[in-house]
């Protein structure tokens, strides 16, 4: 039996990811497509969650990443003003 993860897609018109659980990438990349909304734009990359987030998803806990990797959850205030900057650059999708 195969091993569920956690995968993280990433939108060419959000700030942040879509997570889903799949055994593999293909079947990942379906899912993910499968939950885009109107106004996502096309699906740009497809990331594993890494164990700490994994761990976090399980528990029920909203994770969200950018495609680099950082997170606007954490961070110092000047961090988290500049990644509130960026979002409203995106509002009309949001």
């Amino acid at each position: 039996m195969a091993r569920w993860r956690y995968y993280l897609g990433f939108w060419s018109r959000r700030t942040t990811a879509t997570v889903v659980p799949a055994a593999t990438p293909s079947q990942a990349r379906t899912r993910v497509k499968a939950r885009r909304k109107m106004g996502y734009g096309s699906l740009v990359s497809l990331q594993q969650a890494n164990d700490a987030d994994s761990r976090l998803i399980r528990k029920g806990i909203w994770v969200r990443r950018r495609r680099d990797g950082s997170s606007p959850q954490f961070g110092s205030a000047m961090s988290r003003a500049a990644a509130k900057r960026q979002r409203s650059g995106y509002r009309p999708w949001l």
